[in-house]
C-alpha cells in the first residue's frame, strides 16, 4: 500500500505529465500552421513510381519456375531489380534436407 506522501507525488508528476504532454501538442500545431506540406511534391510521378510493375516476370511466375526446376518448397522469395526487368532470389528445400538459392531472370531463366 502506498503512504499518503508518495500518493500525493504520484498525482503530481501524472498531472505534471498531462500538462507537459498537452502543452507539447498544442505547441507543435500552433507551429505547423495549416497546410504546410504540400502533398503533390511528395507523390513520384508515374514513370518513377517504384509500386508500378517492373518488365520481367512475376513473383508466382518466378516461384512457379523454381519448383518445376528443382521439384522443392519454396522457402522465401526476394526480389532483385535488373537492367533487363525484375528478377526473383528464390530459396528452396530440396529433398527436405538440403537449401538452394536460385535467381530467377526476368526472363524465367535459372541460374543457380
Amino acid at each position: 500500500m502506498q503512504t499518503e506522501p508518495k500518493r500525493n507525488l504520484m498525482n503530481k508528476l501524472s498531472k505534471a505529465l498531462v500538462l507537459t504532454s498537452l502543452m507539447t501538442c498544442l505547441s507543435t500545431s500552433v507551429l505547423a500552421g495549416p497546410n504546410t506540406v504540400d502533398l503533390d511534391a511528395l507523390v513520384a510521378p508515374a514513370s518513377t513510381n517504384s509500386f508500378a510493375p517492373a518488365a520481367g516476370i512475376s513473383v508466382e511466375q518466378a516461384t512457379t519456375i523454381a519448383r518445376r526446376h528443382t521439384r522443392g518448397r519454396v522457402l522465401s522469395t526476394t526480389p532483385k531489380r535488373m537492367a533487363n526487368g525484375m528478377a526473383y532470389k528464390v530459396r528452396m528445400l530440396v529433398d527436405g534436407e538440403r537449401v538452394v538459392t536460385l535467381l530467377v531472370g526476368p526472363k524465367g531463366r535459372v541460374r543457380k
